[in-house]
């Protein structure tokens, strides 16, 4: 593990990450992933020994990071703004999807590695629904939090409408990455908000 020493390890995994976001795990080759990580054949062996175990690796990290993404865009349990605009803006990341580039359409990580890998991995598919989990879990409290507040109709079940949320999210990104309008996605979203959220209190 010496040379895991020699570079900032979360910076490594980053540009890993972002080759499999851009061409899914089977379209890139150890050349491609190599050159993204800028570290030589010795390097990546002795610090990550497969590509399979820097996907696992960069798949834990990007789990990390967008469940803190979450948590920071909706201000945390102490926070006092009304839930339902926050969101009504989160499912809207959906709406526009990350791009490495002009033009790319590259949908979410974890989607996409659902889609890929998860089905055939048994470790792969864990780590997924471990994100899945966690995610859901801070939606059903954010969801109770917005009907504490006033801003959600408490006519509904958190843990349910948290499932729906998620449901939601995953199928704009896929349908963005397809080629979808972002004016049919957003009046999606509109319409599917004002049914799981009960159109307001």
């Amino acid at each position: 593990m010496s040379r895991c020493r020699e570079f900032d390890i979360d910076q490594v995994l980053d540009r890993a990450l972002d080759a499999f976001w851009l061409k899914g795990y089977a379209a890139t080759s150890m050349t491609d992933l190599l050159a993204a990580m800028a570290l030589s054949k010795s390097s990546f062996y002795e610090c990550f020994g497969s590509k399979r175990e820097v996907l696992l690796a960069a798949l834990r990290r990007y789990s990390a990071r967008e469940l803190a993404e979450a948590r920071r865009h909706f201000g945390g349990a102490e926070s006092t703004a009304p839930v339902a605009p926050l969101l009504a803006a989160w499912v809207g990341h959906g709406v526009a999807p990350a791009k490495h580039r002009p033009g790319e359409r590259c949908g979410c990580l974890i989607v996409n590695i659902a889609v890929e890998l998860a089905p055939h991995d048994a470790e792969i598919e864990a780590g997924v629904r471990r994100h899945l989990d966690e995610l859901t879990a801070f939606l059903a409290e954010t969801v109770a939090r917005g009907q504490a507040d006033g801003s959600l109709s408490p006519a509904f079940d958190p843990a349910r409408t948290a499932d729906a949320l998620l449901g939601l999210v995953a199928g704009l990104q896929v349908l963005a990455k397809g080629g979808f309008a972002s004016t049919r996605l957003s009046a999606l979203a509109d319409t599917q908000l004002d049914c799981l959220l009960g159109g307001g209190p």
